[in-house]
């Protein structure tokens, strides 16, 4: 039996959101990647969980994206 990580199901919540916002814009991940300054492998292995999002780079995201993280978190998380 698989137990479900409430963290971890948040974390997933908050990765859907970006990148559905992404998408909402019209922004691939490619160019997320170059304003980022990272490769587009990177950039998806974020998007995807397979690497650990950090404060700095979330941040960095949001203002891409145009979203306030504080609302962003309490809409993700409520």
């Amino acid at each position: 039996m698989i137990l479900q990580n409430p963290i971890q199901d948040q974390v997933n919540s908050i990765l859907k959101s970006i990148k559905r916002i992404r998408q909402e814009k019209s922004i691939s991940q490619y160019e997320m990647a170059n304003r980022l300054n990272i490769s587009q492998n990177a950039y998806f292995k974020i998007e995807k969980g397979t690497t650990k999002l950090d404060l700095y780079r979330f941040i960095l995201i949001s203002n891409i994206l145009e979203f306030k993280v504080s609302s962003f978190i309490i809409e993700t998380i409520e």
